[in-house]
């Protein structure tokens, strides 16, 4: 997902903060790969699921600072699409 598409999920308009976003971004990333969930950007949900996570964390940053915040501080939404995130991505 490139920065314009997730600028616009998350109502950010300018530059300012662009390179906090895709701090953000790569962070949710890591976040959804510790959680078990491939990255998979032709994947809808993936790309809502990392926006929400991006959004979260620029609302909260004290989230993505060590020691500060916690998993259990994103919402029960965000978890129970990476759960369906990592179900649709097991392979019998």
């Amino acid at each position: 997902m490139d920065i314009e598409e997730l600028k616009k999920f998350l109502r950010v308009d300018g530059n300012d903060l662009d390179v906090v976003i895709l701090g953000y971004q790569a962070a949710a990333e890591v976040y959804l790969s510790n959680a078990g969930v491939e990255k998979d950007y032709t994947n809808a949900l993936y790309k809502v699921v990392v926006s929400m996570v991006a959004g979260t964390f620029l609302e909260n940053p004290s989230l993505v600072v060590m020691g500060k915040g916690s998993s259990e501080s994103l919402s029960i939404t965000i978890s129970a699409l990476i759960a369906q995130l990592r179900l649709s991505q097991v392979t019998i």
